[in-house]
């Protein structure tokens, strides 16, 4: 368990903006260059995306607020533009839609603005010197507490507007001593730059060196792992936080299936306030592969925060696929939004629904990704903190129909009482927050080219030591697909959403839709 943690030394506002703003546009001019000498392996598609939304409540979507928006009608056109690689040294995706909203009667609420998801690898020295990179702009609410549920596909208040990049250079090769020996040394950068005050902006540097042969000797097995992050939570009384980790594991392999492993390290951090933490990490742990399909994995350890532990349990069979994780550890908004794709807003939509990603046919994947989207981040804040999680779920695959559930609980409390947080920080009334969210969803495939689909999700939010700081969520949504050539999807789709507690509201909703690849 080996966990990355938090940003760098404090940098001006306007650099990290700028960075943020222009990594994207590097990341596609990485793809088309790359592509220039083998165009062959690069795919470039123009997308035109259309919507037509009704809505009895059309300031849902832009924070809820009581009373209502009154009915409205929403047109969106968004073109894009998605560039993908899969072949040579450099390989990756790149997808970026302008989104154009025009309201009918609210003409103040028309907006326009950038959607872009893109992760790649370069493999600059073979087999030596590789760069990962991604980058994310959506628009999404990360509140526990205020706004609308995660997922809304018209959340486009500039408040809920969240970019990231990451870049990370590493060196990984096979090691001169041992029969499996393997060393790697990375250091990657992540900056977040939000719209809303309560996340601020934020950075990430960690740099880690990995050393490791778990079969050096049969039987026993040897790893080394140092890790230190500098992270700036964006306020004064966070920023400039330091966390350092060195750990040593000894394995013994008491079968091809079958691992275990030992642990002894040590740890230190200023988290609390600025003070200065330190102490020794003890622990234990298995690895454990009973089938081909079957993957358990748990580490248990004593850390200056407690105890941390992460437990991870996958089984595929042919028609189904069933998980089961838990972890405890050090964490922070910015660690947890982790990779790009899981800022996209509607990111249940656009998996559920083929007018959205129509290339992401195989419906096994689609629920899988649909259960990706179930982590989308529901916490606004700049401050470290432990983070207490467990979650579950399957999907049940028939030729038809698939059916998935997931059921999602994380419990994060402050590492200290911290002053100064921004006022809209989730843990500026609380020193803990209980998130804990239920999903299921249903795909039939009604013909060759037509799919209906449902799903349903309920979250509740609640600060454990303030009975007043609740809020309860419920979105639905019914939809059916039609595929009406090789490049053009259509949908109508029926919403459903309400809100009670700290935000209030209920809202329906029917959107058509047009999707078009070029």
């Amino acid at each position: 368990m080996d966990k990355r943690r938090k940003p760098s030394r404090r940098r001006s506002e306007p650099r990290r903006a700028v960075r943020g703003q222009w990594f994207g546009a590097l990341a596609l001019a990485v793809l088309g260059v790359g592509g220039s000498a083998h165009a062959q392996s690069v795919r470039v598609t123009p997308t035109l995306d259309t919507e037509l939304t009704w809505t009895d409540n059309a300031s849902a979507s832009r924070g809820g607020t009581a009373g209502g928006g009154g009915s409205d009608w929403i047109l969106e056109v968004s073109p894009g533009i998605s560039v993908s690689r899969t072949s040579g040294r450099l390989s990756g995706s790149l997808s970026a839609r302008l989104r154009n909203l025009l309201y009918a009667d609210n003409t103040d609420n028309n907006t326009s603005f950038l959607s872009l998801q893109g992760s790649g690898s370069f493999e600059a020295i073979e087999d030596l010197l590789f760069l990962d990179f991604d980058a994310g702009i959506s628009r999404n609410n990360l509140s526990a507490f205020s706004g609308g549920a995660a997922g809304d596909p018209l959340a486009s208040s500039r408040a809920n507007e969240t970019r990231t990049w990451s870049i990370a250079p590493r060196l990984e090769s096979e090691l001169r001593f041992g029969e499996s020996a393997r060393g790697s040394v990375q250091y990657s950068s992540r900056g977040i730059t939000s719209g809303s005050e309560g996340l601020g902006n934020q950075s990430v540097d960690t740099l880690s060196v990995n050393l490791a042969d778990p079969g050096g000797f049969r039987f026993f097995g040897w790893g080394v792992a140092y890790s230190r992050t500098e992270s700036d939570g964006g306020t004064a009384a966070t920023s400039s936080r330091t966390e350092e980790t060195v750990r040593g594991t000894l394995f013994a392999n008491l079968s091809p299936q079958f691992r275990l492993r030992g642990i002894v390290g040590h740890e230190s951090n200023d988290y609390d306030n600025g003070r200065e933490d330190s102490g020794s990490i003890v622990g234990g742990g298995f690895d454990w592969y009973p089938t081909d399909r079957t993957a358990i994995s748990a580490t248990v350890e004593d850390r200056i925060f407690g105890r941390g532990y992460d437990f991870s349990f996958n089984h595929r069979m042919r028609r189904s696929v069933w998980f089961v994780n838990a972890s405890r550890d050090l964490s922070s908004t910015a660690q947890e939004l982790g990779n790009a794709f899981v800022f996209d807003q509607a990111c249940l939509s656009l998996v559920s629904n083929p007018a959205y990603r129509p290339d992401v046919t195989d419906p096994t994947l689609r629920q899988l990704l649909l259960l990706e989207c179930l982590g989308i981040v529901s916490l606004r804040s700049n401050a470290a903190y432990v983070n207490q999680s467990v979650g579950g779920g399957f999907s049940l695959l028939g030729v038809r129909n698939t059916l998935s559930f997931s059921v999602t609980r994380a419990d994060r409390s402050l590492v200290s009482n911290i002053s100064g947080l921004l006022p809209g920080d989730d843990f500026l009334n609380t020193d803990r927050v209980r998130t804990t969210s239920a999903t299921v969803a249903w795909s039939h495939q009604l013909t060759g080219t037509s799919s209906l689909d449902a799903s349903l999700t309920r979250s509740e939010s609640e600060g454990r030591d303030d009975p007043t700081l609740e809020t309860t969520r419920l979105l639905g949504s019914l939809g059916v697909s039609r595929t009406l050539g090789p490049n053009t999807q259509t949908s109508l789709r029926y919403r459903y959403q309400k809100a009670e507690g700290s935000t209030d509201y209920t809202e329906n909703a029917i959107t058509a839709t047009l999707g078009m690849r070029f």
